[in-house]
């Protein structure tokens, strides 16, 4: 009997009559992931308790040490409470509910300095040791605004070099893997 139930019920939901004809066809009104914010676009938005980490839905304000954010070209926005989970968006952002809209604005925090930096200029130290590193979600990715900043970190471990670095263009599905895998289907 709850067979017969869920096949028809299953069927009502497939009916095609007026009230639900273009069901399937999305609202443009409607944001594509839940996580979208309105945003500047041209300038970094002000973190609210509000917002929650697109990628790994944590609050980003509990770690104004690490948070990010980024905007695509219509407006929209997403928050992160780090930079990895900011590499996972950036690298794969159809797994995240992205609109089909180029990204053309990110900030990150540096740090060196806890600021928050443009993320197209920043650099990336490619960190891949838990165990030097406190970060929330288990491992991220070194963010600075200076070379000189990055290379200091880099000279204090044998296993990275300048090689380690990356600008925020160059980051992918592969190393949004290196620090999201676990969220990337």
């Amino acid at each position: 009997m709850l067979a017969t139930i869920g096949i028809t019920g299953m069927l009502a939901g497939c009916s095609d009559t007026d009230d639900n004809a273009n069901s399937d066809v999305p609202d443009p009104d409607t944001p594509v992931s839940e996580f979208l914010v309105d945003h500047p676009v041209d300038e970094p938005k002000a973190f609210s308790s509000s917002h929650l980490c697109g990628v790994c839905s944590m609050a980003v304000t509990d770690y104004s040490d690490r948070n990010a954010q980024l905007a695509h070209e219509n407006g929209d926005g997403m928050m992160f409470c780090s930079p990895g989970c900011l590499f996972a968006y950036y690298g794969v952002p159809d797994q995240f509910g992205a609109p089909e809209s180029d990204i053309v604005g990110a900030w990150v925090t540096d740090f060196e300095t806890g600021s928050l930096v443009d993320g197209f200029d920043a650099v990336y130290v490619l960190e891949h040791d838990e165990h030097r590193t406190d970060d929330p979600m288990g491992l991220d990715p070194r963010v600075y605004v200076d070379m000189d900043d990055a290379r200091k970190y880099i000279g204090q471990y044998d296993d990275l070099d300048e090689d380690d670095t990356v600008a925020l263009s160059e980051v992918g599905e592969d190393i949004a893997r290196m620090y999201r895998g676990d969220r990337l289907l």
